[in-house]
């Protein structure tokens, strides 16, 4: 299912993995499962479990000049995959005309280093994926977030009254849950109900 989202199409594929589509790019995050489509544009990545890196679903979408975009354990994994661009938490990197800043993302299942979130500028709208995380206190300092990619599963990552008390951290206008119901818990009208009027749901 895909939904428009202040003039960005978003389609959440599988657990966390989406495909973004604004100002002439196809950018996927965390593909997984993917078996055909737009080609991608960028790929980015936030750490290499199975269900976030997964090749094969790369080698299905990648084009000669695709960018890959992951933190440095994924990089290493990825390095035979063409042009892979290395960032951690606190940097940043342009690709695509795209600016893209590494996070903060961690927890318990997901120790600081392991993986990251991302905040990138697409057509104008600032986009955060959060990766696997619980709520951190960075997220309070990301600042404009037009979007927001929340996970709410609960097993690996944030339920979802944690992720509401995130969404009143981070001060999106519109959130869109995700890793729910693929190997975890987590019910996106649940998580509507308790954001109620912090920011507008869209669940795909």
């Amino acid at each position: 299912m895909a939904a428009k989202v202040d003039g960005l199409e978003f389609e959440r594929i599988i657990q966390s993995s989406f495909r973004i589509k604004g100002g002439g790019l196809v950018v996927y995050i965390d593909p997984h499962r993917v078996s055909g489509g737009d080609k991608a544009d960028l790929i980015l990545v936030t750490h290499d479990h199975f269900d976030h890196l997964d090749p094969s679903a790369i080698a299905t979408i990648q084009k000669d000049d695709t960018v890959i975009v992951a933190n440095a354990p994924c990089a290493r994994r990825l390095q035979d995959k063409g042009h892979v661009v290395t960032i951690d938490e606190g940097q940043s990197v342009t690709e695509k005309g795209v600016e893209i800043e590494g996070v903060a993302g961690y927890n318990s299942f997901h120790p600081r280093g392991v993986g990251i979130g991302f905040l990138f500028t697409l057509e104008g709208k600032r986009v955060y994926h959060a990766g696997d995380t619980d709520r951190v206190p960075e997220m309070a300092q990301l600042g404009v977030v037009d979007i927001a990619l929340i996970p709410i599963g609960g097993t690996y990552t944030m339920d979802e009254e944690e992720a509401a008390e995130a969404v009143k951290a981070i001060k999106p206008k519109t959130v869109i849950p995700m890793h729910y119901g693929y190997a975890t818990g987590g019910d996106p009208k649940k998580f509507a109900a308790l954001v109620e009027e912090s920011a507008n749901v869209v669940i795909l």
